[in-house]
């Protein structure tokens, strides 16, 4: 969106507002009815957009901070662990000439909304629904832009109901819409949002999650239960690093005990960090930019070298930049 004057805003405000109905729309079968999965489509993976950068300021910091919040949001998601495309479905749900035109379109009016800047409050209400999408793909998008939301809102009411929204799409629903729902709630919290009042529903949302057997629900139940500093669940965080044969596993459950501050979860970090394995090690140094542990940083500064592995060191400098805005969010 351009700048302009008012008269240019009012524009931006018309666009915005046919975007959120396309993606409403779009959603739904004439008649007013929630498509059937059969009509489900999917963009190949990578299509949706890496990051949404945040507009406006946030509540309660200065002005000139939702720049290094856009920068954080980018490196918790893109470097994480916890990364992964949304699922390209199959059977009833697979791509068909006959479909692919649906949900494609609502993800590209997603995927347009997510860099406007004048969009009305009564179209980002149309968004929320969509969180229980019969299509993953959709369900997914949906998560990230209410989590981006959650993050640039200046109302502190709307800003609230965001989290809130998140919050209970994590837990209940289809996993893909739940996972990302925890993994953005989590990100929301670690970037400054005032989780105090929230703390028992959080908790609540966790357990869920990490009582369940799929392996990225535990995951998000552990991101989110350690963002909000919870040690509620570094017992099974615990067990799962010590005992579960899954590498995948093992490292979620690292991050979140360094994250609390657990000195095994750093360890492991620093193991992975240190060791030969590429896609590894950078989410292994990705875990340490917002550990809570004293090491973190040093492990990092080391890492940043010029005599690091070249990609990592990267990752690395990143990590340090994270944790340094980190530390001003929180002042």
């Amino acid at each position: 969106q351009e700048e302009h004057g008012p008269p240019g805003e009012a524009r931006g405000g018309e666009e915005d507002g046919r975007a959120a109905r396309a993606a409403h729309d779009l959603d739904r079968a004439p008649g007013g009815k929630r498509r059937d999965a059969r009509s489900c489509a999917c963009l190949p993976p990578g299509s949706l957009p890496a990051e949404f950068l945040l507009k406006g300021s946030v509540q309660g910091v200065p002005g000139d901070l939702p720049l290094l919040l856009s920068g954080a949001v980018y490196f918790f998601m893109e470097n994480s662990p916890w990364k992964k495309e949304a699922p390209v479905q199959s059977g009833e749900n697979a791509v068909t000439d006959e479909n692919s035109f649906t949900y494609e379109g609502v993800l590209y009016a997603l995927d347009k909304m997510s860099g406007l800047r004048f969009l009305p409050e009564a179209d980002k209400r149309r968004v929320p629904p969509l969180l229980s999408s019969p299509d993953d793909k959709v369900a997914h998008a949906a998560a990230r832009l209410l989590g981006a939301w959650s993050r640039a809102e200046t109302d502190e009411a709307l800003g609230r109901f965001w989290f809130g929204t998140l919050l209970g799409a994590a837990a209940s629903g289809r996993p893909a819409a739940r996972r990302q729902a925890a993994l953005e709630a989590g990100v929301t919290i670690a970037l400054g949002f005032p989780v105090s009042p929230y703390l028992g529903q959080v908790k609540r949302v966790a357990a869920g999650l990490v009582s369940q057997n799929e392996t990225e629900l535990k995951a998000a139940g552990f991101f989110l239960s350690s963002m909000a500093g919870m040690e509620d669940f570094a017992g099974q965080m615990l067990e799962t690093l010590l005992y579960d044969p899954s590498p995948d596993s093992r490292l979620y459950a690292a991050c979140a005990l360094s994250r609390l501050g657990r000195s095994q979860g750093h360890d492991y970090l620093s193991k992975v960090a240190l060791g030969t394995d590429p896609a590894n090690k950078s989410e292994a140094l990705t875990c340490l930019s917002y550990s809570a542990s004293p090491e973190a940083e040093r492990l990092l500064l080391s890492a940043s070298e010029d005599g690091f592995d070249a990609a990592a060191a990267e990752v690395a400098k990143r990590g340090i930049k994270l944790r340094k805005q980190l530390a001003i969010i929180k002042k």
